[in-house]
C-alpha cells in the first residue's frame, strides 16, 4: 500500500488536477471496496492524467507485491462464516491427513453419539480448531486494507481472540493465529485452558443437544506473549496434540 500511495502522489502532484478536488478526497471517508486510493485513481483517471491500461497496471502491480510478500493476505478477504467455519479444518487436514473431519458418517463407529460438538477427531482425540486474524481495530476499512504483518501484531500486543470454546465438548484445542505475512499456531488442551483463567462467559450456560447436562460456551482474548506456553510449529502439530491425549 506505502508504495501505492506513493505513485499516487507523484502523479497527482505533476497533474493539473484541482487540489481541492484531491484534498475533498483525502477527507471523505468511503466504504469500502471505494476506498480512498481507488476513488484518487479514479480521479487521475478522470482528468486523463493515466489510461485505462496504466490504471490495470498500477493493480496488477499491487496485488502482485501483495501476494508475494503477504501470502494470506487472502484470508482477510473470506467471508467471516467461511473463515470461520470451514478454513480453519481444511487447513489442518490438508497438513494432516490423519486428522478427520469429524461428521456423524466419520465417526459412525468410533464415535456414535456425535452430534456436532467437535470439529477433527484423532485416534480418539476430540479437537475443536479456531482461527483469528490479526488486524488494525483502530481503523475503517476492509480487513485487508487492516491487516497485521506479525511484526505488527508484535509490536501493538494484538490479543488474538478466540470464541464459541467449549472445553467440556472436545479435548484439545488447535488455535491458528493469522497475519498477512505468517500463520501463528497454538495446541492446548481443555485442561490447560481451564486453568489459564482466561476463559470467560461468551454469552451464557446452554444447553448441549447432545447432552443432558449444560455446556459452558467461553471466549478468551490472549497476546502472542501470553499464548507462547502453547506455541508450536507446523511441522510438529500432529505430534502435540496425540501427546496430549
Amino acid at each position: 500500500m506505502k508504495k501505492l500511495r506513493e505513485k499516487i502522489e507523484y502523479l497527482l502532484q505533476n497533474s493539473d488536477g484541482d487540489k481541492a478536488v484531491v484534498e475533498s478526497i483525502r477527507n471523505e471517508s468511503f466504504a469500502e471496496p471505494f476506498g480512498t486510493e481507488n476513488v484518487l485513481m479514479a480521479y487521475l483517471l478522470s482528468i486523463g492524467e493515466i489510461s485505462f491500461e496504466e490504471y490495470l497496471a498500477m493493480q496488477h502491480e499491487y496485488n502482485e507485491r501483495n501476494r508475494g510478500n503477504n501470502p494470506y493476505l487472502y484470508l482477510f478477504d473470506m467471508a467471516p462464516r467461511t473463515f470461520g467455519q470451514t478454513w480453519g479444518e481444511q487447513h489442518i487436514v490438508q497438513i494432516f491427513p490423519q486428522f478427520v473431519k469429524a461428521t456423524k458418517q466419520n465417526l459412525l463407529h468410533a464415535y456414535p453419539s456425535f452430534d456436532g460438538e467437535f470439529d477433527l477427531w484423532l485416534d480418539g482425540i476430540r479437537i475443536e480448531v479456531k482461527a483469528c486474524r490479526a488486524n488494525d481495530t483502530t481503523r475503517k476499512g476492509s480487513l485487508s486494507s487492516r491487516a497485521y504483518s506479525h511484526e505488527e501484531a508484535q509490536r501493538m500486543n494484538f490479543q488474538y481472540h478466540f470464541q464459541q470454546l467449549k472445553p467440556s465438548c472436545c479435548d484439545v484445542f488447535i488455535w491458528i493465529g493469522v497475519c498477512k505475512d505468517v500463520l501463528l499456531y497454538w495446541v492446548i488442551s481443555s485442561k490447560q485452558l481451564r486453568q489459564t483463567g482466561k476463559l470467560v462467559s461468551q454469552h451464557r450456560r446452554e444447553r448441549s443437544d447432545s447432552a443432558s447436562d449444560e455446556v459452558f460456551e467461553g471466549q478468551v482474548f490472549m497476546t502472542e506473549e501470553e499464548l507462547l506456553p502453547f506455541s508450536i510449529e507446523e511441522a510438529d502439530l500432529l505430534a502435540e496434540v496425540r501427546s496430549l491425549k
